[in-house]
């Protein structure tokens, strides 16, 4: 997917700065944001679409401000990096907002590996907060579930899929997702399905044919047949109902 992504860098110590400016430099696409302070960033993520903030800072100085973050901005990806993770008056609980903890002597290499990844899958980023839910209190097996849903080709995410990777029955897990989620699998993926249009289609302003493949759809006519079923109208006709509306 070809798009200009925003990243933060939340970073006071110079040097480290350094290293992820370089390694965010020579990823196409991406336009940096700096900031020192965390407690300056909540103003700027409103005003703007971000989808990478990569801290740097030590875990005891943003762990709240991270918390918060994370449950107005859902949709961002919250990294860690640091040279090495100091254990002095820390919490495991300080690091479960982080979408991925990049520590140690190859942290360069990994970095560059995951902003790349996450470039072209960002898309995917599951927005808990438009299904009531929050990550941190799911059960252990629904957060599999959601990790399986955001490193997998759609089409790999029907419940018979995800039901062998857990390695239960598809009627059990049916029966779990809705106790856990008031919502049926399906009703769940049709939600998510609409949102992954929305970024596609009307953020990011790309074409249908591009939607259809970026999805997972063999034919751009079988993408534009459940769209016209779900909503009633062609992707094509979206930006005029947009201005009805």
């Amino acid at each position: 997917m070809i798009s200009v992504l925003e990243c933060v860098i939340l970073c006071a110590d110079q040097e480290i700065c350094t290293e992820i400016s370089e390694v965010v430099g020579h990823i196409p696409h991406i336009v940096r944001h700096h900031f020192s302070n965390v407690s300056d960033l909540e103003d700027f993520l409103e005003s703007r679409t971000v989808q990478f903030v990569i801290m740097a800072d030590e875990i005891a100085h943003i762990s709240a401000g991270l918390l918060q973050l994370n449950e107005k901005f859902p949709q961002i990806y919250y990294i860690y990096f640091s040279p090495a993770l100091h254990v002095d008056n820390f919490r495991y609980s300080d690091l479960a907002s982080f979408s991925h903890i990049i520590i140690g002597e190859a942290r360069i290499k990994r970095l560059s590996e995951i902003l790349l990844q996450l470039t072209r899958d960002y898309w995917k980023k599951i927005p808990y907060n438009k299904f009531d839910l929050v990550y941190d209190q799911l059960t252990p097996r629904l957060k599999k579930v959601m990790n399986y849903i955001e490193t997998h080709d759609l089409k790999e995410c029907g419940t018979s899929h995800i039901a062998k990777y857990l390695d239960i029955s598809s009627g059990y897990f049916s029966q779990e997702f809705k106790r856990d989620t008031n919502l049926t699998f399906r009703e769940f993926m049709q939600k998510l399905l609409d949102h992954y249009e929305f970024i596609i289609l009307d953020s990011l302003d790309l074409s249908a044919k591009s939607a259809s493949k970026i999805l997972g759809y063999s034919e751009l006519s079988s993408f534009s047949r459940s769209f016209k079923k779900r909503k009633g109208y062609p992707p094509s006709h979206r930006k005029a109902r947009k201005y009805i509306e």
